[in-house]
């Protein structure tokens, strides 16, 4: 353990690792800064009719259970707006004292965008969940009947993921949904992981210290496996923080954690989500996925720093092996390709083309989630890689000399 610690000291407390670590993170808060200066229409200051104060003013009485007196309530307050504006003749001054934001349009936009439609989706989102589930059902009987077993199983397990799908609660979901298709923070990650652990056997190499290291009782195989646990660490590290950093960023941006708890089904985006989670525990998963997904790419980064001569060559290759993977993963998020995403790891890394959609893969007859099977691909495939890295690193030579009598 002492020679784990001592070679994840030599990643992370480099004076350019730990550089590259606060600046990465300056950079990602500003960047969820300014997703909500830029796209929430609640970032337009705190004057008494700013959308902002009337947004939660407003929202102590919608939160929670939807119930028919608050769907009635917002109508009666919505309904006199829409009608009044529908024509494109009502005033357009600022300073109306009838209004709540000012202005009639403002009034009717902000009840549309912030309580009308995700209230309406919620209510409806039942509906439309047994509408799948019941479809899938019926498949299932005329798959069993026709004696096609696949589709018999696939759609029994959709019925399962569908049935009993509602959203009973209303809550503020905007900071939720640009926090769950944040990307950014991947960039950073693979940056700062490649930089990381590309050089982990060449510094050695370079300065001929492996040879060396070869007539130490701890040298050899011992040192390799210190290095894959100690690069694990380091990988599995960046992930965490990043993920954690995103959410305090997002939270402390928006000025709230409001519908975290809420399913993650109940963001529009994530209809078609194949898990029952809440946002938060979603979050979760993500992460740990993403770490997956890191951790599969870093083995082949180490690979390829095992026989590499100098720091150069191994990080542009690992560069040019990861842009290959990103290019093919982005290409292939929301096709239909659905093997071409299990198999690439930054399906994992980005998460989103997995948890967002449905999608099962064919494997021995038994309907698998895509991301499942991609998180078992990216497993193995590192446990291999790792694998051969220890069986086929340099043994030492160590070879004590026994005292004479």
């Amino acid at each position: 353990m002492h020679l784990v610690w001592y070679e994840f000291a030599k990643l992370f407390c480099r004076r350019s690792v730990l550089v590259l670590f606060v600046l990465f993170s300056i950079i990602n808060l500003a960047k969820i800064y300014s997703e909500w200066d830029a796209y929430s229409f609640l970032a337009d200051g705190g004057g008494e009719r700013s959308w902002h104060t009337v947004y939660w003013q407003l929202y102590d009485q919608y939160q929670g259970p939807i119930t028919p007196e608050k769907v009635q309530q917002l109508l009666a307050t919505w309904q006199p707006l829409a009608q009044a504006t529908a024509d494109m003749t009502a005033s357009t001054a600022t300073d109306d004292a009838n209004s709540l934001t000012g202005n009639l349009y403002s009034d009717r936009n902000l009840l549309e965008k912030y309580f009308v439609d995700p209230m309406q989706y919620c209510y409806e989102y039942g509906d439309r969940a047994a509408s799948v589930a019941e479809k899938a059902r019926q498949n299932a009987e005329a798959a069993a009947q026709a004696g096609a077993l696949y589709q018999q199983r696939e759609s029994a397990a959709l019925y399962q993921i569908y049935a009993g799908r509602t959203v009973s609660d209303f809550a503020y979901t905007e900071m939720a949904n640009y926090y769950l298709n944040y990307d950014f923070s991947l960039v950073l990650v693979l940056l700062l992981g490649l930089y990381g652990v590309a050089g982990t056997f060449v510094e050695e190499r370079e300065t001929q210290m492996d040879r060396l290291l070869l007539t130490n009782p701890n040298g050899g195989s011992r040192t390799v496996l210190a290095k894959l646990m100690a690069a694990s660490g380091f990988l599995l590290l960046v992930t965490m923080w990043f993920s954690l950093l995103d959410l305090a960023g997002f939270g402390a941006a928006f000025g709230t954690l409001e519908g975290l708890d809420l399913p993650v089904y109940a963001i529009p985006s994530f209809a078609e989500a194949p898990v029952d989670l809440s946002v938060l525990q979603f979050a979760v998963l993500a992460a740990a996925l993403r770490s997956v997904g890191l951790w599969a790419l870093g083995m082949a980064w180490l690979a390829v720093s095992l026989r590499g001569r100098n720091a150069l060559i191994p990080l542009v290759a690992n560069f040019a092996l990861t842009a290959v993977l990103v290019i093919g993963g982005a290409s292939a998020a929301y096709s239909h390709f659905v093997w071409a995403k299990a198999l690439d790891p930054y399906s994992l890394l980005a998460g989103r083309p997995l948890l967002a959609q449905t999608e099962f893969l064919d494997i021995g007859g038994f309907p698998v989630l895509s991301w499942q099977a991609a998180l078992a691909i990216s497993l193995v495939a590192g446990l291999v890689i790792a694998a051969a890295i220890y069986l086929l690193s340099p043994r030492n030579t160590y070879c004590p000399i026994r005292r004479l009598r």
